[in-house]
C-alpha cells in the first residue's frame, strides 16, 4: 500500500471515531433527555386524555376537581405505602393542626362525654360568659344535646376569624346563647408533669407527640421540676407517634451536646444530619430513663435511640413500634389537596435503621434495655391518666367542685414507672 494511501485511511479512521464519540455525546446528553421528556409528556398527555373522556362520557355527570382528587389518591394507593395519605380540605387543615401543636376553635377543655371543664383563660369561651360544667345543645343551630365529644369537637373547629352561634345549658338547667369567634387554641402536647421521688429529686414528663410547641412546653415542665429540686428524670415516650423531627431534635438535646442525633437518608444516600445545639444541653448528664412501647415511633424511637446509643439513657418497658421513616408533604393549592409520602429513612448515630414495616428483611424497632410485660388493663388506664389535662389555677377551684371526680385522681399502678424508679433510685443512691 502506498504511504499516502495509508495516511488517508488513517485520517478515514479518526474522522469515523470523532464523529462516533460526538453520536455517543448527543445521544447522551440531548436525544436521551429529549425522548424521556416526550415519554413523560406522552404519559402526562394520556392522563388527561383519560380523565376528559370519563368526565365527558361517563353516565352521570362528574365533578372535575372530585374526579382530579381520585385520580391522585388512586396513584397514592398505588405505592403500597403504608405511611401514605391524601388530604383533602378538610384532612389538610387538621395536619396543619397537628404539626402546630396549635388547633383553631373557640378554647374549652371537654371531658369524654361533651360537658365543658373550663374555658381557657383569657379567651373568647371565657369573655362570652362560658363556664365549667355548661353542656352544648346546638352548634350553628344543629342539635348536639345527644352528640358524642368528636362531633362537638368538629364542629367547634373551623376557619380562624368565624364566628359559632352557641346554645348552652347551665349545670342549673337553665340555658343561654353566645356567638364565639374561633381563634388559635395552643394544644398540649407535654402532659403529665410530676416529682415521683421528692427526696431524691426524681421527676418524670410525659410527651404525647412531637408538635412545634412541644419543645417550649417540655423547657416549661422542666423548670416546674427544677423548682422542686430536679436530680434525675423519667422521659415517659409511651404512646407518641412522633411528629416533627425539629421538636424531637430539640428534646433529645437537652441532655446532649453537640452530639449527632440521627441521619436522614433516601434512596440515593444521606442527605442531611441533624446534631443537637452544645448551647441547649442544659441537663446534659442528668441520670435519665425512657418509658417506650409498641405506641412509641417514628420522632419518639430518634429521641430515645440517640440518648441510648450515646450512654445518656437507659430504655424500660416494650419493643418500640418501629416508624423510621420521615415523610415529605406535597400541596397543590389549585386542587385543594396534599400528598404525603414515606420520602426517607432515620438512621440512628450507631447507624440503626428504625423502620420495620416498609422492608421485612430490616429488623428495625428499638428493644427495651428493661423489658416490663404489661396488661392491657393496666395499659387502658395509665393512657387514661396521661390523657387527662389538669384545670389551670383559674378555674381549679371551681371545676373540681363541678366534677368531684378529678380532685381526687392518682396515678394508677405503672409497672415500667416502678421500675424506672427503682433504677434511677440505685444510681443516685450509689453516686452519693
Amino acid at each position: 500500500m502506498r504511504p499516502e494511501s495509508r495516511t488517508f485511511h488513517l485520517k478515514s479512521l479518526l474522522f469515523g471515531a470523532f464523529w462516533a464519540a460526538v453520536g455517543i455525546l448527543v445521544t447522551q446528553h440531548f436525544l436521551g433527555p429529549c425522548i424521556a421528556r416526550h415519554s413523560t409528556t406522552t404519559a402526562a398527555q394520556m392522563l388527561v386524555k383519560v380523565h376528559q373522556t370519563i368526565r365527558d362520557d361517563y353516565v352521570q355527570p362528574l365533578s372535575a376537581t372530585e374526579l382530579m382528587r381520585s385520580g391522585a389518591r388512586g396513584m397514592l394507593e398505588s405505592l403500597h405505602d403504608p405511611y401514605a395519605s391524601f388530604f383533602g380540605p378538610e384532612e389538610m387543615r387538621r395536619f396543619h393542626e397537628g404539626n402546630s401543636g396549635v388547633l383553631v376553635g373557640i378554647g374549652v377543655m371537654l371531658n369524654n362525654l361533651g360537658d365543658i371543664l373550663y374555658p381557657q383563660p383569657g379567651g373568647f369561651a371565657e369573655a362570652a360568659g362560658i363556664r365549667p360544667g355548661d353542656r352544648f345543645l346546638a352548634i350553628e343551630q344543629e342539635d348536639v344535646a345527644d352528640a358524642d365529644l368528636a362531633h362537638i369537637a368538629k364542629l367547634l373547629r373551623g376557619e380562624a376569624g368565624t364566628t359559632v352561634h352557641l346554645v348552652l345549658q347551665r349545670r342549673d338547667g337553665s340555658t343561654y346563647q353566645a356567638d364565639v369567634e374561633r381563634n388559635p387554641v395552643p394544644t398540649v402536647t407535654v402532659g403529665d408533669v410530676r416529682m415521683v421521688d421528692e427526696e431524691l429529686g426524681i421527676g418524670h414528663i410525659h410527651i404525647r407527640s412531637f408538635a412545634h410547641s412541644t419543645v417550649a412546653e417540655f423547657d416549661h415542665a422542666l423548670e416546674r421540676l427544677q423548682a422542686h429540686g430536679l436530680q434525675a428524670l423519667i422521659l415517659d415516650l409511651r404512646w407518641n407517634p412522633g411528629g416533627q423531627l425539629p421538636s424531637a431534635v430539640g428534646v433529645a438535646s437537652r441532655f446532649l451536646d453537640g452530639h449527632l442525633v440521627c441521619t436522614l437518608e433516601n434512596r440515593y444516600g444521606p442527605t442531611e444530619s441533624r446534631y443537637a445545639l452544645s448551647k441547649d444541653g442544659k441537663f446534659f448528664g442528668m441520670p435519665l430513663v425512657i418509658l417506650v412501647n409498641g405506641g412509641s415511633a417514628s420522632g419518639s424511637e430518634v429521641v430515645a435511640a440517640a440518648l441510648r446509643e450515646r450512654g445518656f439513657a437507659v430504655l424500660v418497658g416494650s419493643r418500640t413500634y418501629g416508624k423510621g421513616i420521615y415523610q415529605q408533604v406535597f400541596e397543590y393549592e389549585a386542587g385543594s389537596f396534599a400528598l404525603q409520602f414515606t420520602a426517607g429513612y432515620y438512621i440512628t448515630p450507631a447507624g440503626h435503621v428504625l423502620e420495620s414495616h416498609l422492608n421485612p428483611e430490616i429488623a428495625g424497632c428499638l428493644e427495651p434495655d428493661i423489658p416490663i410485660a404489661t396488661e392491657a388493663a393496666e395499659d387502658l388506664a395509665i393512657r387514661l391518666w396521661q390523657g387527662r389535662n389538669p384545670p389551670p389555677a383559674a378555674y381549679r377551684d371551681e371545676v373540681y367542685a363541678t366534677f368531684p371526680g378529678m380532685k381526687n385522681l392518682t396515678p394508677p399502678a405503672d409497672r415500667c414507672l416502678d421500675a424506672a424508679l427503682s433504677l434511677l433510685r440505685q444510681s443516685l443512691v450509689s453516686d452519693s
